[in-house]
Order: C-alpha cells, then structure tokens, then sequence
C-alpha cells in the first residue's frame, strides 16, 4: 500500500491504497470510538439502576462477580466484530463498506442505548436506533475534519480508562477475600467453629428423625445423639428468600426487605457480619443458586460466597453474557436463557458441595475458627435423584423417561387434558404423588449420606472436637397433603414444620428432645451465645442455648414462633391454595397452631392430637380464650394487621 498521490494532468488523484487506508482508519476510529462509548455509557447505566432501581430480575441471577469490567469488553467486542464484517465488505464492496462505516457504529451505539430502557421493545429499539443512525452519521461523518484531533485523543483516554478499570476490578475481585479477612480482629482463643447446614425444602416429618418409617437420616441422627432436637421448630416463611433472612438475621420475615424481587438491605446486621468482626473466616456454599444467590443480599458479611458456579468464570462467553447486547445475541443465536437446573445451570449437588466447602476449610487461614454456611438443594422439586450407584426408595428407581412419562400425565390431570384413554385421573395423581415421595425421601437420604461423609472429614482433620453444629431446614414441601404440592403456598404443618438439631461445641452425654414450639429465628442469637458474644450479641430472639444444660426441664420464658407467607409466587391463583386469597401467617404455641387468613378467616389445630392438622377448632367454644390470646400475639408482632382483627 502506498501513500502517494499521482498526477494524472493537471489533477491530483488519490492513489488506490491511499483511498483504502483513508477508509481502513475511518472505520477504525469509528468502531473504538462508538464502542467505547456505549461500553462506558452502559456499564454507567448499569451501575446506576443498581443504586436508584434495585429491583432483583431473573437475568440477575446470572451476574458474574467480574461483571463491572466484562460488561464493558463486551459491548466493544461486539462492536470490533461488526467492525470485521464491514472490513471485510469493503474488499469486495467498497461503496457499500463506507455507507455502512458511517452508520452502523452509530445505530449499534444508540440500540445499545436503547436496549436498557424499560418496556421498550426491541424491534422499537432497532428501528429508532438504524433511523437515527441513518440521518446522524452522515452529518458526523462530514463534520468530522473539524477536530481531527478529538477523536483519536477521545478514543486513547477510554481504551486506557478500560485497560485500568479491568486491571483494578479484577484484583478487587481476586483479592476480596483476603482483604476482608485481613481486616478482621483477632478471634477469642479458643472460639468454637460454626456449621450451619440448611436442608433446603426438607420437611420434618419425612426424616426418620422424627418417626419416618423410611431410614432417611441415620447420620443425622448420628449427631443427635450428643446434641439437640427439637421436635416442634418452625420456619418463619414457607418458602426460601425470606427464611433464609431471618436465619441470617434473626428477624421476622415481615421485617425484612428480602422477596422474590428484592434483595435483604443492610438495615440490620447479619449473622456472617457479626462473626467476621469476632475474628471468624466466614463462608458461604449454596446449591439453592436462586434466592440464595448474591444478588438477594444472603452474602452479606461473608469474605468467601459461591453461588453459581458461572458466576465466578472468567470466559469469553461469560464476557458477552455480562452484557445487555451480548445477552440478546447469545439469545439469538439459540442459547436457552430458562435458569434451569442442569440444563442452562449447573445443579450443584450435596456432594460438590462438599467438595467446595472442604477445600475452603482446608485453604482457611489457621489462626482464625471458621463459620461456614451451606445450602444443600438437591431435595428441592424436581427432585435431582443421586447417582446410580445409590439407593433408591419405591418407583424412585423406575427410568428416568417412565418418571417423565408419569409427570407428564400427572400435569394434564391438573390442566384437565386428560387423554381420552388414560385411567381414572385419581390414580395418575396417587401415582405421581407416591413417585414424588419416593424421590424426594431418597434425595434426602442422599444428602444425609453427604452430610455424614463432611462430617466424617471434619473428624478426621481434628476440627469436629471444638464446633457448634446446627441442621435445620428453610421450609418444608407438600406432597399431596390437602392436595397440594410444593411450597410457598400455605403455612400449613408440611410446610412449616422443619428440623432443626444443634450439637454444642461440648458434647451432651446423651441426646436431648425439646417438644415445645420453637423458632428459626432464634438461630442467630443461639450462636452468638454458643460463641461467646456477651454484650456484642445484636440479635433479637431467645436463644436456645438455655436447654443444654443438663438439669433444664423444658426452655424458660415465652417466645413467639411465627410463620409468614406474605408473597405468592409458585403457582397461578386457585381457590384451592390458601396463599391465593393473600397473605397468611401461623402462630404455634403450647398445644395449638392459629392459622388467619388475609380474609380473616381463621383455623385452630391440636398439633399434639392432629398432627395433620385435619380437624379445624376454630369455631370450638371452649377455644376462645386460647384464640383470644392468638389475635393478642398477632396485634403485637403485627401493629398494621389490628384493625383486621376483630377481638371475640
């Protein structure tokens, strides 16, 4: 290529070459110039709706810990391949590259723009974007030799402005950890370590810790042996987010601001925050990778938290996935966006779990005890069976297309689809229900087998001797219960009731039972006392550490035990389902759980002679004064609710 003219008479031409490298940086500048831009322009954007809008969407699930330097590659990455595709058109049409040169950057740079605008549709956005880009380019593109200077200068500020904020946010990424520990005190000598594990969506009636006839939790019964159970505990909410809130906090899920699209706000301190400013590494390890994901504020005071896994990867698809742009081309080019268990996401197992949380414990720094929390998930619908090699309970051994196959008719029962030559719907639906209970049952044996196998490893690397251990769950589930099936829709027994077993860092001689109604909500104040908190001890609640002495008959003092489904959010509105007629909560004391409705409606069970909670006394005479006393507790934990509640 040469950079001569010739001179054909009296005329300057340009040369050929001359021509082709004018062209060649033309659209050089252009690409970095208004890739750069919307690069800056829409991490800007981004961070901003974060800060003003912190609404929690799906596609946020999916936000890598990178994100604040890969979303801003990404836009320019796209931007430098469209630039290639016209590169290339200019060899073989040169007139249509420059028309295309002048236009394209721009309409990539206003969709890019308008893409992050809400309720707009996309082929809104394009149109507008390519109509403006076609009357706006060509007049940039003539006013351009007027400051020749600007845009190359503009464009080296931004490419060095980016090269520095990856440089800086990836070592802030890569180093988080180590600073947070870094600026921790020292611990208490001989501070006890904590294990929280939490059976995501285990209810208490299906462990043969508490009477199935299934053995489906020997090892923790193992553990039990030397600790705690407490046969009438209570989450505070039926579904994850909110419960997962209050075991951080030690809150009422009422009190919080966590949902289904809003994360858990810094208004109090959380369990992790608590324990990192007593001098413990804190971690966290969560297979539920939804609401238990960072984005929900679950991760908050803990220097170590691993959701999922593709949000800690650093990959070219990761890069563009950051991106809004990126995101809609992936989308485009066939790639499922349904965050679906195994399929777009890795399900994470009790036994990968395991893996992460050993090889933290390993890696932790020596001098500091640890708290580590982890969600198991694999008993959570649709049930993930364990590997082949394990046992399975019932149909739970059938083949995988003959389960399809049953769910599949199942669903149809429920839509009203039924085949013509399908049997009675009845027993589809008795036989959906008991292959449901015979994977769920064997799920969580299989957890229990993980549990075992951690708890194993511990002994065996001395670390068991001095920890606090605490197995409970966040909710339970239905199972065919009153017809329904799954979670978040009711604050019935199946779905309140839950485990909960604490092994003190001392041994007990034998296992305790405690048979009075107890909440999760306690929790947090539970562990800080085990640990030694005193006085630094910021959390509301009882704690339970009043039954492990040896000589105490039953737990002293009183303490509200409140379950709450504000939110419906798993199925389509029935008059079947109690949480479609609005919020409903539970009160559990003494002998008697108080169901109300947002309609006011109101149930009284005997939990001790109707553990199913089949027969409704609410409408019992004799009852009046215990139901008094409910609508009184109500009142109180619930001030907005009073002029609902009609006094007897």
């Amino acid at each position: 290529m040469t950079f001569f003219a010739r001179k054909s008479g009296s005329e300057v031409v340009p040369e050929a070459g001359h021509e082709s490298r004018d062209f060649s940086w033309s659209l050089v500048v252009n690409i970095l110039g208004f890739g750069l831009l919307a690069a800056w322009l829409d991490l800007g954007t981004s961070l901003a709706r974060a800060a003003f809008w912190p609404l929690v969407s799906v596609d946020e699930i999916r936000t890598n810990r990178h994100k604040v330097w890969m979303l801003p590659i990404s836009d320019l990455l796209i931007m430098i391949a469209v630039g290639f595709v016209i590169a290339i058109i200019g060899f073989l049409r040169p007139s249509l590259a420059r028309w295309l040169a002048s236009r394209v950057p721009l309409a990539m740079f206003l969709g890019m723009l308008l893409l992050n605008l809400d309720g707009l549709h996309v082929m809104a956005a394009l149109t507008l974007a390519t109509g403006m880009a076609s009357i706006t380019g060509p007049w940039i593109g003539r006013r351009r030799g007027r400051n020749r200077w600007l845009v190359p200068v503009s464009v080296s500020v931004m490419i060095l402005g980016l090269v520095v904020l990856a440089g800086v946010s990836y070592a802030r990424v890569v180093s988080a950890e180590r600073r947070a520990l870094a600026s921790c005190p020292p611990a208490k000598p001989g501070a006890p370590n904590v294990l929280l594990i939490v059976l995501d969506t285990v209810r208490a009636s299906s462990l043969s810790l508490h009477g199935h006839e299934r053995p489906t939790s020997p090892n923790i019964e193992r553990l039990a042996s030397q600790g705690i159970v407490f046969n009438e505990a209570r989450a505070t909410s039926s579904w994850t987010a909110p419960t997962h809130g209050s075991l951080m906090t030690g809150r009422w899920a009422h009190e919080l601001s966590i949902s289904s699209h809003s994360a858990l706000d810094g208004k109090y301190p959380t369990l992790a925050e608590t324990l990192a400013k007593a001098g413990y590494a804190t971690a966290g390890f969560v297979g539920n990778i939804f609401y238990c994901n960072s984005v929900f504020g679950i991760d908050r005071g803990f220097a170590h938290y691993e959701d999922a896994y593709e949000n800690q990867s650093v990959t070219l698809f990761e890069i563009l996935w950051s991106s809004n742009l990126g995101r809609r081309l992936i989308r485009a080019l066939g790639y499922s966006t349904d965050f679906d268990d195994g399929v777009t996401l890795r399900r994470k197992t009790a036994a990968m779990l395991n893996q992460d949380v050993l090889g933290w414990i390993k890696g932790r720094p020596n001098n500091r005890p640890f708290f580590v929390f982890i969600n198991y998930y694999d008993a959570h619908r649709p049930y993930f069976l364990p590997s082949r090699t394990e046992s399975r309970f019932g149909s739970a051994a059938l083949p995988i297309e003959r389960r399809k196959e049953l769910e599949r008719r199942f669903q149809k029962t429920l839509t009203g689809e039924c085949e013509p030559n399908d049997p009675d719907v009845l027993n589809i639906q008795m036989e959906t229900v008991a292959l449901y209970r015979d994977c769920y049952d064997t799920c969580i044996a299989s957890i229990d087998r993980q549990i075992g196998r951690l708890v194993d490893e511990l002994r065996s690397e001395g670390l068991m001797d001095n920890t606090l251990v605490v197995v409970t769950s966040d909710h339970g589930e239905h199972l065919g219960e009153r017809g329904l099936i799954g979670h978040g829709v009711s604050v019935y027994r199946p779905e309140a009731h839950v485990p909960l077993v604490i092994l003190p860092p001392s041994r007990l001689p034998a296992s305790r039972i405690v048979n009075r109604p107890v909440s999760l909500r306690e929790i947090p104040a539970t562990i800080a006392e085990c640990v030694g908190l005193g006085e630094r001890n910021p959390f509301p609640g009882r704690s339970l550490t009043r039954v492990l002495d040896a000589s105490a008959k039953r737990v002293p003092g009183k303490s509200p035990v409140l379950c709450e489904l504000e939110e419906y959010i798993a199925f389509s509105r029935s008059d079947k389902i109690p949480a479609g007629f609005g919020p409903v909560r539970s009160l559990t004391s003494g002998n008697h759980v108080y169901i109300r409705w947002d309609t006011g409606n109101e149930e009284v069970y005997d939990i001790h002679n109707d553990p199913f909670e089949l027969v409704d006394l609410g409408k019992d005479p004799d009852l009046v004064p215990v139901i008094a006393r409910f609508r009184a507790e109500i009142k109180r934990l619930l001030p907005d609710l009073s002029t609902a509640i009609n006094s007897p």
